[in-house]
């Protein structure tokens, strides 16, 4: 190679950081063989159809990886009219994506770099499958053993309300017993689309009156293989009032069953179910179900359901035991909840970590099962919908929030329980939830900090003797501010506080302010070790309000990206060119 190039490949001038959140997704048993998933840049939509990619580049990689079938994930879906929201934030565009499976004997690390290299595509990722989040225990065929109800100060809450049939909870899962006598009445009813062979409604699925298998495409959301979604519906909307086995924490909210698993109960249309609970007007879109591998097509999903269409994603945190990040619920905007007992005590298989907002019993939870039966169940997968119907009645209590702001009003009412939880603290969020304090409380402001910003106003390469800058938005989701401060600390030796405090001052609902002109700025120092992780800890406080919230930045990456003229390219210590791990998650291949 001549020296020239070689001068230009490495010409640091114009490296740049790799600043998307590090996905990875090494592990091959949570995704599908041979099965990718690709979001089309928007700079070649003439290129996309309904049932293809008419691109030059694409159908000649396309006939190298022998791809036996391309499809639209979501047939008809439109590009936002608008770019953001009144908060700043970015509305999302699912319709140029696309699934593709290959027959040709190419591992999926050469088929996603070979994919990207072509330059066509924001991401080329795996179709990852969930697992479902609990942990069986012996069954107790006795419904009035709800003490979660309890815990949660549920039967207070009734007394102020009881939700309402217009308000519809999502349960995507493995499906629901639409027999079950203390689900039949709870399950919302699709007048719009009577069975008659007929698509009514005109939303693309015909005859979804009782909600929808996206697993099996049809209009039976009963469970097949396993009955884990019987048990979750029960738990956020068994039917109350009817003198038959126990009450939903959702009491009147409606429930709308979303079947994701296939026949043998793999989820293999786990985020699917998101999107489609979102487009069916649901306030708040259980997922009792996760994996280690997050994706940018999930972050996508999310943003969907969360900033485009105004509902909560509420998620379970997992049942490893660690504070490993689990998504859904780690992903930004999903409501993470971690499992809790009749003590407050964070039960030991249930994960913790900063990602987590708040609490809920999970442990020895009754509800519904097949058969007219009951039975007690553990895990974050009862937690998740206990919260899932809480948002129910909060909607009801305060009908114009938007799901972001219902689960603010969850965070800041939930109940401290670090107290019993000494070894946990700041990793179980606001606490454990407590629904009757969400509906009555006095109104206070819940505060965000949200599009970070991060630089060394150089080459954005974090190294030892470099100053960062860190500014972003304060969003107020909640009651206006009138005098609200912010200080960040950070948790390492590494970076070291030159001005960590800024004054956003009066911040009004559904508003925000920045501090681009006044941001945090830390000088670092010190050996850093390579790929070093560093978290900072924000405290927010307007008068009686605080809030602490926490995020990471990696220092010292030992890949950088280089753009030079026709080269768009990675090198790495590890001898690699295009990406630094597996996947993409740093990286952006050669092209």
């Amino acid at each position: 190679m001549p020296k020239y190039i070689l001068i230009c490949f490495f010409y640091v001038c114009s490296v740049w950081l790799h600043a998307q959140r590090q996905y990875t997704f090494t592990d091959a048993s949570e995704y599908l063989p041979k099965t990718v998933i690709l979001k089309v840049k928007p700079q070649f939509r003439a290129s996309c159809t309904e049932s293809g990619i008419d691109h030059a580049l694409y159908r000649k990689l396309a006939a190298d990886l022998q791809v036996n079938r391309i499809y639209k994930k979501f047939k008809n879906e439109q590009a936002p009219a608008v770019e953001k929201n009144s908060l700043g934030q970015t509305l999302t565009d699912l319709s140029l994506i696309y699934e593709i499976t290959y027959s040709g004997n190419i591992p999926m690390e050469k088929a996603l770099s070979s994919l990207m290299s072509t330059g066509l595509f924001q991401y080329a990722e795996p179709h990852i499958v969930p697992k479902l989040s609990y942990n069986p225990n012996d069954p107790l065929a006795n419904p009035s053993n709800q003490y979660h109800l309890q815990t949660i100060n549920a039967f207070n809450a009734w007394s102020v309300n009881r939700g309402d049939s217009s308000i519809v909870i999502g349960i995507t899962d493995t499906g629901t017993d639409t027999s079950h006598l203390d689900l039949f009445n709870s399950i919302k009813r699709n007048l719009a689309d009577p069975i008659d062979m007929i698509d009514n409604d005109g939303d693309g699925y015909v005859d979804n009156y009782m909600g929808w298998d996206l697993g099996m495409n049809d209009n039976d959301p009963t469970y097949q293989a396993n009955a884990h979604g019987v048990h979750v519906c029960g738990i956020a909307g068994a039917t109350a009032d009817n003198n038959t086995g126990g009450a939903g924490v959702g009491f009147n909210c409606k429930i709308l069953p979303v079947k994701i698993g296939d026949a043998n109960g793999n989820l293999i249309a786990a985020y699917e179910g998101i999107k489609y609970a979102a487009d069916h007007g649901c306030t708040a879109i259980n997922c009792s179900w996760g994996a280690n591998s997050g994706t940018q097509y999930g972050q996508d999903i999310v943003n969907y359901a969360t900033i485009n269409k105004n509902a909560l994603v509420v998620a379970a945190a997992g049942n490893n035991g660690n504070s490993i990040d689990f998504f859904p619920a780690a992903f930004d905007h999903v409501f993470a909840v971690a499992n809790t007992d009749a003590s407050d005590v964070l039960v030991l298989s249930s994960d913790y970590g900063y990602f987590v907002d708040v609490c809920a019993p999970g442990n020895n939870v009754n509800s519904t099962w097949p058969g007219n039966f009951y039975i007690t169940l553990t895990g974050t997968s009862m937690s998740s919908p206990c919260v899932a119907g809480a948002a129910g009645l909060v909607k009801k209590q305060f009908p114009s929030y938007t799901g972001l702001q219902i689960a603010e009003r969850l965070r800041v009412t939930a109940d401290n329980i670090y107290g019993s939880n000494p070894s946990y603290i700041n990793k179980l969020g606001s606490g454990r939830i407590n629904l009757y304090r969400a509906l009555t409380d006095p109104a206070t402001p819940s505060i965000v900090f949200d599009n970070k910003l991060i630089t060394d106003h150089n080459d954005d390469t974090f190294v030892s003797g470099d100053t960062l800058f860190i500014s972003g938005h304060f969003n107020n989701y909640l009651a206006p501010t009138t005098a609200l401060s912010a200080t960040l600390t950070s948790l390492s030796a590494f970076a070291n506080p030159l001005d960590n405090t800024t004054y956003p001052g009066v911040v009004n609902t559904l508003n925000y302010a920045d501090n681009i002109s006044d941001p945090f700025t830390f000088k670092l120092s010190g050996s850093i070790p390579l790929n070093q992780s560093i978290d900072f800890r924000l405290d927010i406080q307007d008068g009686t309000y605080q809030t602490v919230a926490f995020f990471s930045v990696y220092l010292n990456t030992d890949y950088i990206n280089i753009t030079i003229n026709d080269i768009n390219t990675t090198a790495t210590s590890l001898g690699r060119i295009g990406y630094n791990t597996n996947g993409q998650a740093q990286g952006l291949g050669f092209k």
